[in-house]
Order: structure tokens, then C-alpha cells, then sequence
């Protein structure tokens, strides 16, 4: 079993800062992540739930004009690590719990993986 890591999500509202996101975590020396268009609730709000698969699974080609954002996930070795690069992450957002729609973070451990380098 692998000792504890964690993931970070970062989820960005304002898509144009992704470009800052990587420019950080390149600066902090993580090369491995994975960043994906997503939709929040408020993205899609009076859109037909019955999703089709191309909206599950298909590419977001966001042909509504609905509002997306980017979710950025990283696998980090550990709670310190974590804890830097969330400190770094939050200046470049300017998160702050007076000043919400920016974006979330949050960790969540990992306890067992495959797939992921230690």
C-alpha cells in the first residue's frame, strides 16, 4: 500500500488564469497534471438534464455558450507539498472566502492508486 498522497482540484472560473496555474506549478517544479473543461451547476442551469452521452463523455465544444471552466488535477507526494502549492494557487486566483465565483481547491487523500507515480 502507498503511503498517504493527495489530489488536488483546482477548479478556475476565470479559464484565462490557466495559463498562470501552469506557469506556477512549473515554478514549483510539477510537470504532471491534467487539466479538463468543465461545467458547474450554474453553467448549466435550465439546460435539458436528460444529458446525451456526447455531453457526458464528448467533448465540451460548449456549442450553447453555456459558462465553463477548468478543473485542474494534481497527484502531490504530500500534506506539505499540498499545503505550498494551495498557498501559491490561491494568490494567483486571489481566493478568499469574502470573494466568492473565482474557483475552489481542495485536497482529498489517496490511500491506495494505480497508476499514479509515487
Amino acid at each position: 500500500m502507498l503511503d498517504c498522497k493527495y489530489i488536488l482540484f483546482i477548479v478556475v472560473n476565470d479559464i484565462k488564469k490557466t495559463k498562470t496555474i501552469k506557469k506556477k506549478l512549473a515554478q514549483l517544479d510539477i510537470s504532471r497534471y491534467t487539466v479538463v473543461d468543465t461545467y458547474g451547476i450554474s453553467g448549466i442551469e435550465g439546460y435539458d438534464m436528460s444529458f446525451s452521452s456526447s455531453m457526458m463523455f464528448g467533448s465540451m465544444s460548449n456549442v450553447d455558450n453555456k459558462k465553463y471552466n477548468k478543473t485542474v488535477f494534481v497527484a502531490l507526494p504530500s500534506e506539505e507539498v499540498a499545503n505550498k502549492v494551495m498557498n501559491e494557487i490561491e494568490k494567483v486566483l486571489d481566493l478568499d472566502k469574502n470573494k466568492l465565483g473565482k474557483g475552489i481547491m481542495f485536497t482529498v487523500p489517496i490511500y491506495k492508486s494505480h497508476g499514479i507515480r509515487g
